[in-house]
């Protein structure tokens, strides 16, 4: 096994999108074959004979991935996304563990680069809470020992490319959440998801505005895998209860038997998110920051997939 027996794909809007990232791949693989699937050339490309474009009309980042997959010829495929950067030896941490034949997946945590703006700080303190990231304890740098794991994001994936066929692609209409879709087709087979601590890349995060709205839209696009059995939903269902609760909270007071339960409820929820700040916390300036950006990234989903619900609804009909 070796580095030419690898592509790593890139799904970009465009390709300014995806310098940064190259330019980091580079650094480390400056042979490596890259394919960047993308909507539109907007910058100047530098001569590459390892780097392959390819524009096409599609939004789904799946649809990207499997454009790319298509016109590669390698072995293995190597996913990040174009605003994240592989460490050094990043595709060798993985060589041991794609020889064992019930590994479908290799996934790595995706951490903070060294340089970042408050906001984005504070975006990354709070996507170190259990209440935004499935297994935050998985997104640190070498904390956790190499384990079995039911999800890792997409942004860091390291997979044979017979797998990706074997699991008929990604789902290219989906344009949220074509990953967990494909992690649930996966756990219907024998194939498991593989966490390697060493498989690491450095993840920028966005400013506290787009966080939230990515939130939104993260949510929006929720309902497909919702509607799917044995799978681990009930994550996902806390922020739309929460959301429901929310709505219908005005309501409560015209029944005095369930306002009490419904202020619990609340203040519940409300002790959990203050629990969390007071936890992630580093310092007394960033407090309201964390607590504001905490509980907007916890409702915005739930509102996100209770929109979503309607739209649905309204395919279905």
């Amino acid at each position: 096994m070796k580095i030419r027996d690898f592509t790593i794909i890139i799904p970009c809007m465009s390709f300014k999108d995806a310098k940064n990232c190259i330019k980091n791949i580079r650094k480390n693989y400056s042979k490596i074959k890259i394919i960047v699937s993308l909507n539109r050339i907007n910058s100047k490309i530098k001569k590459d004979k390892n780097l392959k474009i390819i524009v096409s009309k599609y939004r789904s980042i799946g649809k990207k991935r499997n454009i790319a997959v298509d016109a590669c010829k390698s072995k293995y495929l190597a996913f990040i996304d174009s605003d994240a950067y592989p460490a050094k030896n990043w595709i060798e941490s993985t060589f041991r563990f794609l020889k064992k034949k019930n590994i479908g997946i290799i996934a790595g945590p995706h951490v903070d680069p060294i340089t970042q703006s408050y906001s984005q700080t504070v975006v990354g303190l709070v996507k170190k809470s259990f209440l935004i990231t499935m297994l935050p304890k998985l997104q640190k740098q070498n904390t956790e020992k190499a384990q079995y794991a039911s999800f890792m994001p997409s942004a860091n994936w390291i997979l044979p490319r017979r797998f990706f066929y074997f699991l008929n692609q990604m789902d290219g209409k989906m344009l949220r959440n074509e990953d967990w879709d494909f992690v649930y087709k996966m756990r219907k087979t024998k194939y498991k998801l593989f966490y390697s601590p060493k498989t690491l890349v450095y993840h920028d995060n966005n400013t506290i505005s787009h966080f939230i709205k990515k939130r939104f839209i993260y949510g929006f696009y929720m309902w497909p895998i919702l509607t799917k059995l044995n799978f681990q939903n009930y994550y996902f269902f806390l922020p739309l209860i929460f959301a429901i609760f929310l709505t219908t909270l005005p309501f409560a007071f015209f029944f005095n038997h369930y306002l009490l339960f419904y202020l619990a409820i609340l203040f519940v929820y409300f002790s959990v998110i203050l629990w969390e700040t007071f936890r992630l916390t580093k310092s007394f300036m960033s407090f309201f920051s964390i607590l504001f950006v905490l509980l907007a990234a916890n409702i915005s989903p739930g509102f996100g997939i209770l929109f979503g619900f309607f739209n649905f609804l309204n395919k279905k009909v």
